[in-house]
């Protein structure tokens, strides 16, 4: 008996000696970019280290060595605040097949009065003050929050830098990765494929070249001027703490975007957020599923774009569509209800994603085309209509259709007649290429 106990003490204490204490620094509010990051927490916290994290989402329930402190700012309030006019010239914009040299400078804009608030807040300051021991950083400093990495250089602790979709010209810069100008094309302000004509290459040269000027001499700058004017200490500069990155986690993969290199400090993750443990269905959405003899449609446009502010006329589209259609139709919406709805058609203000595309009767994902529904799509096998929106929308969209496993409708001119023609393109003339695609990727 002794000596079982003296075993489990030595498990315990070996166990211990490898946990670490992981500061994570999440205050972006967009739902879709925490979801990523906190199947990144969850697996780290699941391996037993202790898990500090700074962001506006509380976990549904306390964990043990999971400690939450919760930070709001006041860009959750401007989202909310967008109108559709906003909304729709900011699409128009990036979803252009020219290239808009300018695409990141609007998350900068987005991003920067954030950092300055973050800094600004009691906890924070209190954070910097402490005596903490971290042994870990992890930020998501390359979506405009490069001076979150000063959290590293307060607490002589190691960086990690998480990025939600795909690598861009200033990561690939820092990290010293190829930037691969002749075949990957710039996200952020090109949408393109890898099979590039000469003038699209040197369009995705202009991008990729005006993106790290403006990287480096307006946003850079601008982070480093809120460290000096907002952190309480001195700190390194800007270009120290980017260039000190350990570790890049991207959301990427070769089945879901195009073949690129990667230095060995650059690691793909996508499919972190696809959890083999899926959650149940709800029983009146498991039942509506089960009984759709003809299939379904489902159709959601994701966390960030405020489909309440749609106009009338573009809702009454969709209502018009789905009414003619044989299938059932899950909308995922934030409304209790539409007009004119068909019976055919079920309102809900959330769904357990992953499980409606792995039911058999689902047989469309209507997306904005987040690279996360992307990836979810894909390993279920589900064929897509894209609706793009903004930031790596346009492009998952592209590379979608140019696989040959979904097809785009553009937002500015959808109509009853347009969404009917995508969806009957996909459900009345599958194509061979899309199921090969779909089961080569899985």
């Amino acid at each position: 008996m002794k000596t079982v106990f003296l075993w489990l003490l030595l498990l315990s204490v070996v166990r211990c000696s490898f946990s670490a204490r992981i500061l994570a620094m999440a205050p972006f509010p967009g739902k879709s970019h925490y979801i990523f990051l906190s199947g990144i927490f969850k697996a780290l916290h699941q391996r037993g280290h202790h898990i500090v994290e700074y962001s506006p989402f509380p976990p549904s329930k306390p964990l043990a060595n999971y400690t939450h402190v919760e930070v709001h700012t006041e860009f959750e309030k401007q989202t909310q605040n967008w109108t559709f006019d906003q909304f729709s010239q900011i699409a128009k914009l990036s979803n252009s097949i020219w290239p808009n040299p300018f695409g990141f400078i609007n998350v900068w804009w987005m991003t920067n009065p954030m950092c300055k608030e973050i800094f600004q807040q009691e906890s924070i300051k209190n954070l910097i003050n402490s005596k903490e021991h971290f042994d870990l950083v992890i930020t998501e400093s390359t979506f405009g929050q490069e001076s979150m990495l000063v959290f590293g250089s307060r607490f002589g602790a190691p960086t990690i830098t998480v990025q939600g979709f795909s690598s861009v010209p200033s990561l690939n810069r820092d990290a010293g990765n190829a930037l691969s100008i002749a075949t990957i094309p710039e996200m952020a302000s090109f949408v393109a494929t890898d099979n590039m004509t000469f003038v699209q290459r040197l369009f995705n040269f202009v991008s990729v070249i005006c993106s790290l000027l403006l990287y480096y001499n307006y946003q850079l700058p601008a982070q480093d001027k809120i460290l000096r004017e907002y952190y309480i200490q001195d700190a390194p500069s800007i270009g120290e703490l980017v260039g000190n990155v350990s570790l890049y986690l991207v959301n990427s993969h070769p089945a879901v975007e195009y073949p690129r290199p990667y230095t060995p400090n650059i690691i793909p993750i996508a499919g972190i957020t696809i959890s083999p443990d899926r959650t149940p269905l709800p029983k009146d959405l498991k039942k509506f599923m089960d009984d759709a003899k003809e299939g379904v449609v489902y159709f959601s446009l994701g966390t960030v774009v405020p489909v309440h502010i749609l106009p009338e006329e573009l809702l009454q589209a969709f209502v018009s569509a789905f009414k003619k259609l044989p299938q059932k139709v899950i909308w995922k919406i934030d409304l209790e209800s539409i007009p004119n709805l068909s019976k055919n058609v079920m309102l809900t203000k959330w769904v357990p994603q992953p499980g409606v595309l792995a039911h058999p009767n689902c047989v469309l994902f209507m997306t904005h085309g987040g690279a996360f529904s992307q990836q979810e799509a894909i390993h279920a096998g589900v064929p897509t209509v894209g609706i793009a929106f903004f930031g790596d929308q346009p492009s998952n969209v592209k590379f979608a259709e140019y696989r040959g496993i979904g097809i785009r409708l553009a937002f500015d001119s959808i109509s009853e007649e347009t969404i009917s023609t995508a969806i009957n393109t996909v459900l009345k003339n599958p194509k061979t290429a899309w199921v090969e695609s779909l089961q080569t990727s899985i």
